[in-house]
């Protein structure tokens, strides 16, 4: 199979190879729009185009750190702040050993600032809450060949990783458990429409029985309508709200953080332990610049 060379790349891309090369040696002094940069990677990668590993050794030099860019709630509840902290905690900890040093940074949507991503060469990053215009105003950032795992967020591209609950194993043990098929669905808010369609998709449930999460008073209102009916509940702390006037639900914890349930909700979690696996594939990655992983949706199996 013949070895797809920068030439390639700049046909298929329409532009100069020249330009070609900036990009993809990261060159800083070369104006080049974000939207050239952006074609540019991914017409390399759509091509597995793989750098010569001796030149690579001279050019680029491992750092050792792996960013999580966590995007805060677009519409803030009083737990945006906490149902992130276990996945961070667990994806730092893997990381930490093996050997990578990790920078948090959290991004808010009324002043996003990438000058942190500016200013340090990451060898791979975690995008958390990311919705699909955010992604694609962040993505130019980083180098050619970092690989990059979204998580909570569904993005229309190949050549991501994308990191969920398993949504679909999710319903099906939560049937199990209700003994019937659940009537109601309540769900968090998250950044990302894409994946929240998805979400409601897989629960084959008219949009007049799911209700994403505002206020209290909201939540209260729609349980009064589902008082007789059995159904789904994404997200811990929601959970906990909904269980004040009606207990016949299923609570996911999608935050991985059952123990702030109440002893009587009926739950189902996701088992942490994947982010293991993860962290060793994002390793592959920087380690073998040939690596290619091609399942791109990881999903978090249900683990009770």
């Amino acid at each position: 199979m013949k070895k797809t060379t920068i030439k390639d790349i700049a046909q298929a891309a329409g532009v100069s190879i020249a330009t070609v090369s900036y990009i993809l040696n990261d060159v800083k002094t070369q104006s080049i729009s974000d939207e050239t940069r952006v074609k540019v990677l991914k017409i390399a990668q759509q091509l597995k185009y793989v750098t010569n590993r001796t030149a690579q050794s001279l050019k680029i030099k491992k750092t050792g750190l792996i960013g999580i860019l966590w995007f805060k709630d677009s519409e803030p509840s009083p737990w945006s702040e906490l149902k992130y902290a276990k996945t961070i905690s667990k994806i730092e900890q893997q990381c930490s050993s093996l050997g990578y040093h990790v920078i948090l940074m959290q991004i808010d949507r009324s002043e996003p600032s990438y000058k942190v991503i500016m200013e340090r060469n990451l060898d791979g990053v975690f995008l958390i809450n990311v919705d699909q215009e955010r992604f694609a105003t962040i993505t130019p950032y980083f180098g050619f060949g970092i690989p990059v795992f979204v998580v909570d967020s569904y993005i229309e591209d190949s050549l991501f990783h994308k990191v969920m609950p398993d949504v679909k194993a999710g319903f099906e043990a939560s049937t199990v458990m209700l003994g019937e098929a659940p009537q109601f669905l309540i769900t968090d808010a998250y950044n990302n429409q894409k994946w929240m369609d998805m979400i409601k998709h897989v629960s084959g449930l008219p949009e007049e029985r799911i209700h994403v999460y505002k206020n209290a008073d909201a939540l209260q209102a729609f349980l009064a309508k589902h008082e007789h009916h059995v159904g789904i509940v994404l997200n811990e702390f929601v959970a906990n709200e909904a269980a004040l006037s009606h207990t016949r639900f299923v609570a996911w914890c999608t935050c991985l953080c059952p123990e702030v349930l109440r002893d009587d909700i009926v739950r189902i979690s996701f088992c942490m332990d994947e982010y293991t696996t993860i962290v060793n594939v994002m390793n592959r990655y920087i380690d073998d610049p040939e690596y290619k992983n091609e399942e791109k949706f990881i999903r978090l199996p249900v683990s009770s």
